[in-house]
């Protein structure tokens, strides 16, 4: 007879301070949350710029900032502001992603059954004001300079001081036949960058590596680690959030980087966004792998790893933070169900799971039995899975904090790839088991039409096999009739 699985609420692991977090003990968590909020809304640092740091991205006025009542109002607000942010602005969109997730997971505390006399387990890492703020970063970027150009003089007989990129300007060779261009401190600086690309990327690594001790995560499972107010405060990173917060500091310090998605966008390397940026050596291109602490490896070596057979291609900034959502989706699905969180052991979001086809595994949802909630049960009938899962956890909603936070992951990604049928199954596919039932049906409804489209067009590559077309009919059918009789009305649209 196969294991029953309880859903398991987070651990007071999950919400544990940052080693660095510097927030009192007595502080309530909703005015943390809020704090952590309004350093991302009114941004109120210097106007004093240093190269590729974009200072109408901090303006000095500040704007009035809606106080949500609650923490859940607090990961309302950040959802909302999300959409403004994203993609044009990486860091900003993930911090944007960690207030939300800080923010749902003290609502969650506030709202579980004899947690509230708890309020330590309550608080969790929100984090200081320097890293909602980016200060942290700025600083950071600071130091990076003065690494820069300490290498500089080293190599050049008069380099340029970080004082130059102040106030002072000098002039550009003048072009024959035309008067000298005056060269600004931003100018001249990007000039530098260019020439000794190797020489920034390494003053970045001494910084973010030797000086500040960033590293990458202990083991694979732990959401925080793809949080970037956690990595910033915790040294701590997923290979994604490492990849954004190296790209973050390098933008600001005059080196625009590009990210290059491997393993689906689990995994980033960061090639130079300017052409006149050589990474070149003996005719072989090279990388930066921030998750190796910015180790350059050559663009062959990264196909053998990762078995690319295409040429490395970068990706926008939606797929990057795509990416870092992915990662949290994953991790999320997995505590729901209480399965491990590595790849071979894990169960996936899938039409087979959703069917019931998945090897021994059955996900349902079924009624609790004195409250009247939903409650989300997972059944391993085979062995071996029951034994790595643990079920030593407790009933837990089925709208509460993994499974709604995978949700809120999957809702983001279909909005930041909106022509990915993958990422849109993949949300109607979780709605589903969060027993929404009409949204699921809607969600899946659209890509089965799509799916259908492809088939018929005669696409070499579709994204759907005639199989899969057949299970997502028979889904959509089941679900049609789990909602009842409100969505028949619209059944004949697919």
């Amino acid at each position: 007879m196969g294991a029953r699985l309880q859903l398991s609420r987070p651990g007071a692991s999950s919400m544990a301070c940052a080693r660095f977090c510097s927030i009192s003990r007595s502080a309530q968590a909703p005015r943390a949350c809020h704090r952590a909020a309004r350093m991302l809304q009114l941004r109120t640092a210097s106007r004093q710029k240093t190269p590729g740091y974009d200072s109408d991205e901090y303006p000095v006025s500040t704007p009035d900032y809606p106080r949500p009542r609650s923490n859940a109002g607090v990961a309302d607000w950040a959802s909302r502001q999300f959409k403004k942010s994203a993609p044009g602005n990486v860091a900003k969109a993930c911090l944007l992603i960690s207030l939300e997730e800080e923010a749902a997971a003290q609502a969650a505390y506030a709202e579980a059954d004899g947690l509230e006399a708890n309020h330590a387990n309550m608080r969790g890492g929100v984090g200081v004001a320097s890293t909602w703020s980016l200060k942290r970063v700025h600083n950071m970027t600071n130091d990076v300079l003065s690494a820069f150009y300490a290498r500089l003089r080293d190599l050049t007989p008069t380099p340029h001081p970080p004082a130059l990129l102040q106030e002072t300007s000098t002039s550009a060779p003048a072009v024959p036949g035309q008067p000298e261009v005056p060269e600004t401190p931003h100018e001249r600086h990007r000039r530098m960058v260019r020439s000794y690309p190797l020489e920034l990327i390494s003053a970045v690594n001494q910084v973010l590596f030797e000086r500040h001790g960033y590293r990458r995560q202990q083991a694979h499972g732990d959401p925080r680690n793809s949080l970037l107010s956690h990595v910033l405060e915790s040294g701590l990173g997923s290979p994604a959030a490492m990849a954004v917060l190296f790209q973050e500091v390098c933008r600001r310090s005059g080196l625009d980087l590009l990210p290059v998605a491997l393993e689906g966008g689990r995994y980033f390397v960061l090639v130079p966004a300017d052409d006149s940026v050589s990474l070149r050596a003996a005719g072989e291109a090279f990388v930066v792998d921030p998750y190796s602490q910015g180790m350059l490896l050559s663009a062959s070596e990264v196909k053998e790893l990762f078995a690319v057979e295409d040429e490395l291609r970068p990706c926008s900034n939606a797929e990057m933070i795509a990416g870092v959502l992915t990662v949290l989706l994953e991790l999320h699905w997995c505590a729901a169900l209480g399965c491990p969180p590595e790849p071979l052991l894990s169960v996936p979001i899938s039409l087979e799971v959703a069917l019931g086809e998945y090897r021994d595994v059955e996900v349902q949802t079924r009624t609790g039995e004195a409250d009247g909630k939903r409650y989300f049960t997972v059944n391993f009938l085979e062995g071996q899975a029951a034994q790595h899962s643990g079920g030593g956890g407790q009933w837990w909603p089925a709208r509460a904090y993994n499974l709604q936070r995978a949700v809120a992951a999957a809702r983001k990604r279909v909005w930041l790839l909106p022509g990915d049928l993958q990422a849109q199954l993949q949300y109607g596919l979780l709605l589903f088991f969060d027993t929404q039932y009409q949204e699921a049906w809607q969600e899946m409804g659209n890509v089965l039409k799509e799916a259908r489209l492809e088939a018929a067009a005669g696409r070499a590559q579709p994204t759907f096999t005639a199989e899969e077309i057949q299970q997502l009919e028979v889904l959509l059918e089941k679900t049609r009739l789990l909602r009842g009789p409100k969505v028949l009305y619209h059944s004949r649209e697919f």
